[in-house]
């Protein structure tokens, strides 16, 4: 008897050649006709963004969200997103009606059970008339820019099936060398042409032209009640875990030595955190340490990770979404990379600094598949050989030295 991810995937073609059919089908009905770029700031008047992607994804979307709401100054921006994923865009106040579907359930044939909620959400949207439906997804972006009836829908023409959007921008994903967040803006670009803007102080800020009177940095708002209050005792957070992929995780007994010398050198307590899934990780790191920590991973809502991460003195991570939300909300962080390319998905804050080997073999994501050693023994070298040393001068960089009386350089030789 087949399980449900080999029927899945016994499926996949026959559904991707339906799609085809369909939405090319769709294309030739819907003759919608091509306007011409640059489209004019005050004819449109409500837009739906499309990111049914995972957290790191959505954080990358903010600024052309944004950029969105300042080059369209009467629309407002309304955003389909997964339901995990949607407390970051709450916080956002360029996002008006936010609608959540959890796409991926309807990859398991119980899911199929759920069919009302999604003809519900079709609906819904196409009950808006959006103007115009900016996909970021993907094939999932083309669909439901398609579903929603709106009159303008625009996305990379390879990433979907041919019909789904007709403002088809050339390309897709990762084709070229640049960051994810240049490649939602790049869309905007397309659109309607960057107004004039300051020239950031932040040099993150600085290596591209920012657009629309946003920035390139994505930015999470965070109340002062939740910034970083003085009564409790300083800590790092450490997230061992990440999504999309096992190649992405550096060592369980590396993150223990971290751990470690982040309490000896920093006096740093220290709060390991994750998904439910990954708590078995984050407990076998807190055993492979010799001081205590907090293990919360599965114990917070997105909402308490966001608040937890900008308390934080610090926050070390692999390439996943929590890296991402905390250089957006301003907590000093460091991105261990293995598999996946930094230009793409690096942290983008003047506080954050990545580690990686740069072995012949990496990166070699290529959002095919996840994240998985791609060499014969599966030996994961650009995460396993990653010694704790690199990783806390990292640390060192963004921290600076420690308070007086705690002997750094005594802990420089050692682990």
């Amino acid at each position: 008897m087949r399980s449900r991810g080999s029927l899945y995937a016994a499926m996949k073609p026959a559904l991707h050649a339906l799609g085809w059919l369909a939405f090319g089908l769709y294309g030739r009905w819907a003759r919608n006709p091509q306007p011409r770029l640059p489209l004019p700031r005050n004819a449109i008047s409500k837009i739906l963004v499309i990111r049914l992607d995972l957290l790191g994804d959505v954080v990358f979307s903010i600024p052309a969200i944004e950029a969105l709401a300042g080059a369209f100054p009467i629309a407002r921006v309304d955003a389909l997103v997964l339901p995990y994923t949607a407390p970051i865009l709450r916080r956002v106040d360029a996002v008006g009606v936010l609608d959540e579907l959890d796409i991926n359930r309807f990859r398991r044939p119980r899911g199929w059970l759920h069919v009302g909620d999604l003809i519900r959400l079709v609906r819904a949207l196409r009950s808006r008339h959006y103007d115009l439906a900016v996909g970021l997804s993907g094939i999932m972006g083309g669909v439901f820019a398609a579903l929603s009836g709106a009159r303008l829908r625009v996305g990379y023409a390879a990433e979907t099936y041919r019909g789904c959007y007709n403002v088809p921008i050339p390309g897709r994903r990762y084709e070229t060398a640049q960051h994810e967040v240049d490649y939602c803006l790049d869309l905007v670009r397309a659109l309607v042409p960057p107004v004039e803007v300051d020239v950031p102080t932040d040099p993150i800020q600085r290596t591209r032209e920012t657009s629309f009177g946003s920035g390139r940095v994505p930015r999470i708002p965070v109340s002062p009640a939740n910034a970083r209050p003085l009564a409790i005792a300083p800590y790092a957070v450490l997230v061992p875990g990440a999504s999309n992929g096992a190649a992405k995780r550096w060592p369980a007994p590396h993150w223990s030595v971290l751990g470690d010398r982040l309490k000896r050198v920093w006096g740093l307590d220290v709060v390991i955190s994750g998904s439910a899934t990954e708590r078995p990780l984050a407990e076998s790191v807190a055993r492979g340490m010799g001081s205590p920590s907090d293990v919360l991973a599965g114990g917070s809502s997105i909402d308490e990770l966001i608040d937890l991460l900008a308390r934080a003195v610090l926050v070390v991570s692999g390439d996943t979404g929590p890296l991402h939300v905390a250089a957006a909300v301003g907590t000093p962080c460091v991105g261990i990379y293995g598999p996946t390319d930094p230009t793409n998905t690096g942290p983008l804050s003047s506080e954050a600094r990545v580690v990686r080997l740069g072995l012949s073999c990496s990166p070699c994501y290529d959002l095919r598949s996840p994240a998985e050693c791609k060499l014969p023994d599966r030996s994961i070298a650009c995460m396993w050989g990653l010694d704790p040393n690199r990783v806390f001068e990292a640390v060192r960089e963004v921290l600076g030295p420690p308070a007086p009386g705690r002997a750094i350089g005594s802990e420089a030789g050692r682990l």
